[in-house]
């Protein structure tokens, strides 16, 4: 029918009261040439409604089992076709559109195999897959599968004219020959409206991490009484902190935020008044506040102010009370009831909490008289536990999870270990934030919490790749760089053939991070991506009774 004889019908019956229905195959908003029809409909004044069906591209991809939008693969999807009866514009040649590389859905395009073919090739590696749909999802289809090099003459083979879709593009690959790259969707580590993913805060893990940043001791003095005392703990202190500055109250209110930013603890000759009224605007929470410290001009007293534990205060209070002959003034309740301070202990021991509402618990408990049931993974070696501490055999038991890994318990405090090495290898000038993505990705379907990684390691030629040294600085972890002949020296692994070509050395991921583990057990083995590699290897880790006092480090 023509245009004027599908509309006469649509006009003629709308005016006599009844409800026509104008029936396209597929989706009628796909080369179905409604777009006229609508145009005449609003012309004439008559309501219409376009009820949305299934285009033959997409139901193509369901008839081959893929999924056209694969991360890091393809996230774009492209309709179109080559020029025939109807013209393309030039802008729209599928030569220019294949330079994308996105997943292409190409129609009423079959008979024309050739010269498809042949424009792809413009932009598309030759071993692209490709697949051709003929009769999606009917009784009759066939699917013909092959790459640019040979669909051309497959398709000839196989006597198809018309009546079919061509689909190309890596996303044909599907996820298990594209190295396992998977969506976000359903990573421990993604969080959105209906699951809490694991959180990633920094901020707990500079607090406790026994890697934490150097910063400055800082002494604020009033008057000529204060400046002495100063000068007398900064000689104390000597070889016991990295640096120790000794400035007037009035040069430290010219500039208080960048002090109080750039110093792992404050110590103020001067009433607690006047030091509570001066910082009080920069106090943010107990994980990042520096250590404050409080002597009056007796030197009589020294009082442990703020960040107690995770800042240091109460053993820095300690400390220098012994340099000045002084009384320690320590209020935290662990410490007053004599009681073991569950989070510094974490801390010297270089363990996260990945739970700071449950690491209130425990210390509440143990406050309370309670023995603490924990349990430790065996790759772990145990010296000696505090008394307040039971080691169980089995998490169910357990108020207290120590393990590396990703733990599916609820209600019981997982604390992290810092005692991996991460191998690290990837294409040159690759994009920083899909690095960091890819590592997600590889922690998650390795069962390894983000936290556990102390390291991260490659070969020298990869030293100052820019998205290596921000994976680094992201984890909070130190970059190792080796050279390729000591690479070269770990014996036991499969060579690389890609990374002797390229680099000279026998790999990339899997030595770098053995000889940062010192000789470490390989706990992953190479995983590859199409950018990048990693593999992980454990560090020698012990757990003991130890508390570091806070001016070491």
């Amino acid at each position: 029918m023509t245009l004027d004889e599908v509309t006469s019908i649509l006009i003629e019956d709308y005016h006599k009261g009844k409800r026509v229905v104008r029936l396209h195959t597929g989706d009628p908003t796909i080369y179905s040439a409604i777009g006229e029809q609508i145009s005449i409909l609003k012309e004439k004044d008559i309501p219409f409604k376009v009820i949305p069906g299934v285009t033959a591209g997409l139901a193509a991809a369901s008839s081959l089992g893929c999924e056209l939008t694969i991360p890091g693969v393809s996230q774009t999807v492209i309709i179109s076709r080559i020029a025939g009866r109807t013209p393309v514009p030039e802008t729209e040649d599928i030569s220019i559109l294949s330079r994308i590389r996105a997943s292409l859905i190409l129609y009423l395009s079959i008979s024309k195999i050739d010269k498809v073919v042949e424009r792809l090739l413009s932009g598309y590696d030759v071993k692209t897959p490709v697949a051709v749909v003929k009769k999606a999802t009917w009784p009759s289809e066939r699917i013909i599968r092959g790459t640019l090099s040979n669909i051309s003459k497959k398709v000839k083979e196989a006597g198809i004219k018309r009546h079919a879709v061509i689909v190309v593009g890596e996303a044909l690959r599907g996820i298990t020959d594209l190295q396992k790259q998977a969506s976000k969707l359903y990573s421990r580590y993604f969080s959105h409206g209906f699951r809490k993913g694991i959180d990633f805060d920094k901020k707990v893990l500079r607090a406790f991490s026994k890697n934490e940043d150097k910063k400055n001791l800082t002494i604020i003095f009033l008057g000529e009484k204060g400046k002495r005392i100063s000068e007398k703990i900064k000689k104390g202190l000597y070889k016991k902190c990295e640096k120790v500055d000794v400035i007037s109250y009035e040069i430290f209110k010219k500039d208080i935020t960048k002090f109080w930013e750039d110093s792992r603890a404050l110590v103020f000759i001067a009433s607690c008044g006047v030091v509570i009224r001066t910082i009080s605007a920069q106090l943010k929470d107990k994980l990042q506040d520096p250590a404050v410290i409080c002597i009056a001009e007796s030197g009589k007293n020294v009082i442990s102010l703020l960040s107690g534990h995770i800042g240091g205060a109460n053993s820095l209070a300690i400390e220098i009370s012994k340099i000045l002959d002084a009384v320690p003034v320590i209020t935290t309740s662990s410490d007053t009831s004599f009681k073991l301070p569950f989070d510094l202990w974490c801390k010297s021991q270089g363990l996260i909490p990945t739970n700071l509402r449950l690491l209130k618990d425990v210390q509440a408990k143990i406050r309370n008289g309670e023995k603490i049931k924990v349990f430790i993974e065996e790759i772990l070696d145990v010296n000696d536990l505090p008394s307040e501490l039971k080691k169980v055999k089995k998490k169910e038991e357990a108020n207290v999870i120590i393990s590396p890994f990703l733990n599916e318990i609820d209600r019981r405090l997982l604390v992290v270990p810092r005692l991996f090495c991460l191998g690290v290898g990837c294409h040159k000038g690759m994009e920083p934030r899909l690095l960091f993505e890819r590592c997600l990705d590889f922690l998650d379907k390795n069962g390894i919490h983000l936290y556990s990684i102390k390291k991260v390691t490659t070969i020298d030629k990869k030293g100052d790749e820019p998205a290596i040294i921000e994976l680094s600085r992201e984890l909070l972890a130190d970059l190792k760089i080796f050279k390729k002949e000591e690479i070269n020296e770990v014996k036991g692994l499969e060579i690389s053939k890609a990374a002797q070509r390229a680099l000279g050395a026998i790999g990339v991921s899997e030595p770098s991070s053995i000889l940062c583990s010192k000789g470490g057990n390989l706990l992953v083995k190479k995983f590859k991506y199409p950018d990048c590699t990693f593999a992980i290897s454990l560090e020698k880790f012990s757990i003991s009774t130890k508390i570091t006092c806070y001016p070491k480090t």
